[in-house]
């Protein structure tokens, strides 16, 4: 067997290996260690972003369903015609109806104008999550009656109270609570047109639904009893699309939430 092989079988002497590395480097060690703390922080970086990562998804997955605040919605920029509305009653086992548009709303104590996002809703919509609001009863009860829930940033800046009034078209309504947080809301879009709730019965008296005007149209469905969802929505699918109607579910919102959350870690 050749002598070189030989000398190749024997163990390495790392003591001596490193000994030579730290004397190598006596003239460059402030740059040997700017090196190995870029690639500590670099690799601390990347554990930091990708476990950032895991966990945003695992809060998308948990929170989807208050995301949404239903098992399906459905969505249309117009009313829905009479075969339409026959499928529509046919789903969920509890159903709820709201109409959102953006309107100009009067406040009567500070004489002031406001570009809004009005919601007419009719139904116990959020069925998971909640319409977080000041006083909490006010999620529930302003649906009872000519009441309205006004969003909280709203009302700082025009200094309204509860108890205070709003204009909303022709019709005036009672400031039931402030609006903290409901199911979708950004901050975002808040900022832009800050959210007011109305009940959908006094929205024909309000005058803003006319002909013409750019109202969406959502219907929340909640079932008490399992259901296979997939196979729900992909029965539902070809007519859904044929009437022009767009459709969100709770995995759906997961998939959609998921991937732009995953596009923004990975950027």
């Amino acid at each position: 067997m050749p002598e070189q092989f030989i000398a190749d079988k024997r163990p390495l002497n790392w003591g001596w290996l490193f000994e030579m590395a730290w004397r190598d480097s006596r003239k460059n060690r402030s740059r040997l260690l700017l090196f190995i703390s870029s690639i500590i922080f670099g690799i601390a970086a990347l554990v930091a972003i990708y476990s950032f990562g895991f966990n945003l998804k695992n809060d998308v997955d948990n929170q989807a369903a208050t995301l949404i605040g239903a098992d399906l919605t459905i969505s249309a920029n117009r009313p829905a015609d009479t075969s339409v509305k026959t499928m529509l009653s046919t789903l969920g086992d509890r159903r709820s109806e709201e109409r959102s548009f953006a309107s100009m709303i009067y406040f009567p104590k500070g004489n002031g104008t406001r570009l809004v996002q009005v919601r007419a809703l009719q139904g116990a919509f959020p069925y998971y999550g909640s319409l977080e609001t000041t006083p909490t009863a006010a999620g529930i009860d302003f649906r009872s009656g000519k009441n309205a829930l006004v969003d909280q940033t709203l009302m700082l800046q025009f200094k309204a109270n509860v108890g205070d009034s709003i204009k909303v078209g022709n019709v005036t309504f009672l400031i039931a609570g402030a609006l903290n947080k409901a199911p979708g809301q950004t901050n975002i879009s808040a900022g832009v047109a800050p959210i007011v709730y109305i009940p959908l019965q006094y929205l024909e008296k309000t005058g803003l639904q006319q002909k013409g005007s750019r109202i969406s149209y959502n219907y929340y469905y909640k079932y008490d009893h399992a259901v296979n969802m997939a196979s729900l929505v992909k029965d539902l699918e070809p007519k859904l699309e044929k009437a022009d109607l767009n459709y969100d579910t709770i995995d759906t919102k997961k998939e959609s939430t998921g991937r732009s959350f995953a596009d923004l870690t990975h950027f």
